[in-house]
């Protein structure tokens, strides 16, 4: 677990998808003045610069974020995740999720940033130290536990980032049973679970996320996916895409994705191609 390090992928294209994502569901609790709490479970170190041994061995950025840095985008949900994303750009950094929230943030706002290695939770201190109204609070311990001990929130508005790194083959059993714990206490909680998307290649990890987001589709109001592939997964290439299951999405969330993802394939190449699926929806009256 704690060999992971989110330098090596940072900027690929699943955080491209990931961050869109948490981007719109942020901008969504911003329309109304109310607080709200926001939960990052697998936070990380928070910034990467582009240029660190970590960041520069795989160069996942340039299939990812690179493609897009300079696009002038005519979508809405796009065109705010790009301007937030290219001021650290510019200064040859991408930034995580940590970050997107802790900017984010109004005065009456609460954000809980989660991160289990110590030398990554050191970093994300640093890092979050300063930015915004100061109310964005990093917590040195396990996500999935933490998201149980510290959830629901009061006043209980708010949303879920889970992204863990699915090292361990168990992992997909831990966020099964940590969602289902969740929605027991916090029953309007907006989730977004991010997943890979994983060829034979991965051996018993192939199919495991499709089989965990089967599990969990009905625990919620509603759900959605959305998908974004760079390659066909018969092309035994590993993670040939990822995706995120969002429960008890925003209104309009799933439109705003779907132009977004259409744009951002635009620009990835010709093996791209993304999906929205509505996996839950409310009934008619």
């Amino acid at each position: 677990m704690l060999s992971y390090k989110h330098a090596f992928h940072a900027g690929n294209h699943a955080d491209v998808i990931k961050h869109l994502c948490w981007t719109g569901v942020i901008q969504y609790l911003k329309k109304k003045e109310k607080p709200f709490t926001l939960f990052d479970t697998h936070a990380g170190a928070g910034c990467y610069p582009l240029n660190s041994e970590q960041t520069q061995k795989n160069r996942e950025f340039e299939s990812g974020f690179d493609p897009l840095s300079g696009v002038s985008a005519t979508s809405p949900l796009l065109a705010s995740y790009l301007s937030a994303m290219n001021v650290y750009w510019q200064q040859q950094q991408y930034p995580g999720s940590p970050l997107i929230a802790a900017r984010g943030l109004r005065l009456q706002d609460t954000a809980h940033l989660m991160e289990l290695h110590p030398a990554e939770a050191g970093i994300l201190s640093e890092v979050i130290r300063g930015v915004g109204a100061g109310n964005a609070h990093v917590h040195h311990r396990d996500g999935l536990e933490g998201l149980i001990a510290m959830t629901p929130p009061n006043p209980n508005r708010g949303a879920v980032l889970i992204d863990p790194p699915y090292e361990r083959f168990e992992e997909y059993a831990d966020v099964t049973r940590t969602v289902t714990k969740l929605f027991r206490r916090w029953q309007n909680a907006q989730v977004v679970l991010w997943y890979p998307l994983l060829s034979a290649r991965a051996g018993k990890k192939s199919g495991a996320s499709e089989n965990m987001v089967d599990d969990l589709k009905d625990i919620a109001k509603t759900a959605f996916v959305a998908e974004l592939h760079v390659a066909s997964p018969d092309d035994d290439t590993g993670m040939y895409g990822s995706g995120v299951l969002v429960m008890n999405p925003p209104w309009q969330l799933d439109e705003q994705l779907r132009e977004a993802l259409d744009e951002v394939c635009s620009h990835l190449g010709t093996d791209s191609h993304a999906s929205v699926t509505w996996l839950k929806q409310e009934a008619d009256d």
